[in-house]
């Protein structure tokens, strides 16, 4: 058991259906401690060349995809939270659920909220999915993975480095 830092992302779509506050308050429910946090919207948010850089680790370079997601997240409202605490990363990413929604367990944020492939966000799927890329995601949330993706995530929000 140690004291880790992780970088939660309460991603556009989850503000879209409105959402955010119900996701916010299970992140809460951990018990876990908030170092910082801060709502990013209109020209607060990061560019788009940003989050493509943000997610190029975790996408690589299938251009659709990329593409897509970045021009999503720059869309925004998203929050920033940076939580601290034991086992802080693996308590988070469990809360969450797995990355792909249909495959989250129930009790999960994904899980639970996950409305279908067709349902979710229809009225914004067209104006982000690129051609090439026909399983576009909205998982309403970013959770770190490990102390490096912590470490190298944080740097590029400066209002929320401690």
């Amino acid at each position: 058991m140690e004291t880790q830092d992780t970088l939660v992302i309460i991603k556009p779509d989850s503000f879209w259906r409105k959402l955010d506050q119900q996701v916010e308050e299970r992140l809460m429910s951990l018990g876990l401690k908030v170092v910082a946090s801060r709502l990013l919207a209109g020209s607060e948010n990061l560019p788009e060349e940003k989050w493509r850089e943000f997610y190029f680790p975790v996408i690589g370079s299938r251009p659709p995809c990329l593409e897509g997601t970045s021009k999503y997240m720059a869309y925004g409202p998203v929050k920033m939270i940076h939580f601290r605490g034991v086992d802080a990363i693996q308590k988070i990413r469990q809360l969450v659920g797995a990355t792909r929604p249909w495959q989250a367990a129930a009790g999960t944020i994904r899980g639970d909220f996950w409305p279908g492939a067709t349902e979710a966000n229809a009225a914004y799927r067209l104006k982000f999915q690129q051609p090439g890329d026909d399983q576009f995601l909205f998982n309403m949330i970013h959770a770190s993975d490990s102390p490096a993706s912590f470490a190298r995530e944080i740097e590029f929000f400066t209002p929320l480095q401690s």
